[in-house]
């Protein structure tokens, strides 16, 4: 398509060129030296400049579509607990054995430590006048009767139903009263709202006891039952094994449950394992700060309605499809100077188609100058003096609406690139 613009387009500059060289004298440029005439000058190439303008193509921008993203996320806690005291087994012993004095020790064992009891913080606030309905206010108008001389405060239409035919008159001073009150009450506005309290948790413990002559250990208390050295000797046990020594026997076996904490949270506290159990805890909305072409990693993103924005990856531009051209066009050719004029036979200067008016002749005046004849075959076409066929203006009117065609043809085509 290009191609056949430059072509076309390099026709039609061609054509209207031709058109105006065709409608010059110059047009005659192909005529012989013979026919010019004798002692014409040198008539120099006539050339002119064809420029062909350079094609161009659009090239549309590049672009791509990004939006910001949402999802609302399920937020989903997990239940994990925590011994505060294991399960065991208690067991009594006895045996028979003589030794010396045995003192009766105990123990406290914790199963869960106390939580002092937290109160909270009470609500904060005031009381505030509110208007359920305001106050109606109007124009009062001063009366005093002709008599006695008592003023009263009436409204502006009173004396028309009493002014008159009881003595009272307007003095002409009002003022603006208070005709219905207010309607008000007091509202308790919350300032600080009240934080809840926790109860305390109390301390869960069991108590352990032995018999022994000598301190078990530090964290044993020594009571002040004792008994002489005992035939018999019992003990207890929370291990399930027997004491220390020989000749136990097992009395009693007595089980206790462990005692767990069961909290729900999204990840583990210190110290606390995971049940396995799990449940939804609520929803969770997440939005992203930038635009993308696509959703991020993970379900459940929709794009968020108006965030459309379109970004150009390449902006618009043109590239040349032909290049344009600058172009010397030969018009009409050089003209070589004809031959000198011959002298005439009789003196006098030879008529040559020439203004020679201000040329003098040399030598003696014979006669009369004789008038040169102009053959038929030159007189159709003056060297040198404009003059055109009869053929030659239509032709060229022609060419150049052919040309002002082509090269309209050749723009419409360039517009539908």
């Amino acid at each position: 398509m290009s191609g056949t613009r430059f072509l076309t387009g390099g026709l039609a500059t061609l054509a209207v060129a031709s058109a105006f060289t065709l409608a010059t004298p110059t047009a005659h440029a192909d005529v012989s030296t013979d026919d010019r005439g004798c002692g014409q000058p040198a008539v120099d190439a006539v050339y002119t400049t064809v420029v062909t303008e350079p094609l161009f193509r659009t090239v549309p921008a590049v672009t791509h579509e990004e939006w910001r993203w949402e999802r609302d996320v399920e937020v989903t806690e997990s239940e994990f607990a925590k011994v505060l005291s294991p399960a065991s087994v208690e067991t009594d012993w006895r045996r028979e054995l003589s030794g010396p004095l045995e003192h009766r020790y105990t123990r406290t064992v914790i199963d869960r430590a106390a939580v002092p009891a937290d109160p909270g913080t009470p609500e904060e606030g005031h009381f505030q006048t509110v208007v359920i309905t305001p106050a109606v206010v109007g124009t009062e108008a001063e009366y005093q009767h002709e008599n006695t001389g008592k003023l009263r405060w009436e409204s502006p239409e009173w004396g028309a139903q009493n002014g008159a035919g009881s003595g009272w008159k307007l003095t002409g001073n009002t003022r603006e009263t208070e005709l219905t009150p207010a309607v008000t009450e007091q509202r308790w506005v919350i300032d600080v709202p009240a934080v809840p309290g926790t109860p305390a948790v109390t301390e869960i413990s069991h108590v352990e006891s032995q018999w022994a002559d000598t301190t078990p250990g530090a964290e044993w208390t020594e009571t002040d039952e004792t008994r002489p050295g005992p035939t018999t000797t019992e003990n207890a046990t929370t291990d399930g094994d027997a004491p220390a020594g020989d000749g136990w026997v097992l009395q009693a076996t007595r089980f206790l449950a462990a005692v767990v904490d069961m909290i729900w949270a999204a990840a583990a506290p210190d110290g606390y394992d995971a049940t396995g159990a799990t449940r939804v805890a609520g929803t969770e909305h997440e939005e992203t700060d930038l635009a993308s072409p696509a959703a991020p990693a993970g379900d459940g993103w929709t794009a968020v309605d108006g965030s459309l924005v379109t970004v150009t990856d390449t902006p618009e531009g043109r590239i040349i499809v032909s290049p344009g051209s600058t172009e010397q066009v030969l018009v009409s050719p050089a003209l070589p100077a004809t031959d000198a004029c011959e002298e005439p036979s009789v003196g006098g200067p030879v008529d040559d188609g020439t203004d020679n008016s201000t040329d003098e002749v040399s030598g003696p005046q014979a006669g009369p100058e004789p008038v040169q004849t102009v053959a038929p075959a030159a007189a159709a076409v003056l060297p040198n003096t404009g003059g055109v066929p009869n053929w030659m203006a239509p032709l060229g009117l022609a060419t150049m609406l052919a040309g002002a065609v082509l090269v309209r043809g050749a723009r419409r085509r360039a517009d539908l690139i």
